[in-house]
């Protein structure tokens, strides 16, 4: 009988029951295993599995050569999409569409601080320190370039509109307006949503053509005083020139809830900088995600079990 592995780690865990109830269900066609992500139990054989659902280390992948689906419970597929032990005939499947409301509330919890100078205030009440704000920003009638439109873009949109942003969507192509948006642009016309927008918001999944997208000549495109959030993908930025884009004063501030390498070093100069608030890669944390992430993988592992087309397939030349 084909096996299906669950790779559970801390963040990621279906309950007992609802695993109980899936073996029941698939009993017939599908023996359930369930390891950790870097580790068999000892006794279990891997050789036959056909599905995997979580993020196997390279040692897992190896173990399993019939493998013909892998389940992500991210919605980011760059550690896999290239893998050396990832076969071109597995299919790939994200969990795009479960973290929009969580990563768009969050990615305005990081606006709205950075706007009223939340941080200074945090410093001086550690301080005992009564003073107003400096230098504070207003959304009502601001424009915001939102780069990389899809699920978290467009949730971020929705919620900005009620503050009376005016919304620059940039997408990979640009075929029609979206809904809350005001105009929509490709890539090529990246510098010019840049060069008019007051908020930068960077939502893109890291891949060939976006690593160090935002680059030294991207950075000085910007308006002087432009926020700039990154909830994508830390490699998307070259951490260089953000460092001395704000060091210099060109950005007014900047949100970091991703960074080219995570955890962040203790050396990086970003943590010392005033203007710039840094989450610890947090956007997901919240409820609702594990529900979202378990009902997309119990309607795939029905796709699954009936030859149907899978969710969320990952196309893996353009890397998302």
């Amino acid at each position: 009988m084909e096996k299906v592995v669950f790779g559970f780690e801390e963040e990621f865990r279906l309950p007992k029951a609802e695993l109980k109830q899936l073996a029941e269900k698939y009993q017939e066609k599908f023996t359930f295993i369930e390891v950790n992500n870097d580790h068999v139990p000892e006794g279990v054989s891997l050789e036959d599995a056909v599905a995997y659902i979580g993020a196997p280390s390279s040692e897992l992948l190896k173990k399993m050569p019939y493998l013909r689906w892998l389940q992500l419970p991210s919605a980011g597929a760059n550690h896999f999409v290239k893998h050396p032990d990832l076969s071109k005939k597995v299919i790939l499947t994200n969990s795009s569409g479960v973290f929009g409301v969580l990563g768009a509330e969050h990615t305005l919890a990081i606006i709205l601080a950075l706007t009223r100078e939340i941080p200074l205030h945090v410093k001086q009440t550690n301080s005992h320190v009564w003073k107003l704000s400096s230098h504070c920003l207003q959304l009502d009638g601001a424009t915001a370039g939102i780069v990389g439109y899809g699920d978290i873009g467009s949730e971020i949109a929705h919620r900005l509109k009620a503050f009376g942003t005016r919304i620059l969507a940039v997408k990979r192509t640009a075929d029609k307006v979206p809904e809350d948006a005001d105009a929509v642009f490709d890539m090529r016309g990246l510098d010019e949503v840049l060069s008019c927008s007051d908020f930068v918001i960077n939502v893109l999944p890291f891949t060939n053509e976006t690593d160090h997208l935002f680059n030294e000549d991207r950075f000085r495109v910007m308006k002087p005083g432009t926020i700039f959030i990154n909830v994508g993908r830390g490699g998307t930025v070259d951490e260089k020139s953000l460092i001395e884009a704000l060091k210099s004063g060109r950005l007014g501030g900047a949100g970091l809830d991703v960074t080219a390498e995570e955890p962040l070093p203790k050396t990086s100069d970003l943590w010392d900088i005033p203007n710039v608030l840094i989450t610890s890669h947090s956007l997901g944390v919240g409820p609702g995600k594990d529900g979202k992430r378990n009902a997309l993988i119990k309607r795939n592992l029905e796709n699954f079990s009936l030859g149907k087309t899978l969710e969320n397939i990952v196309d893996r030349k353009l890397g998302y």
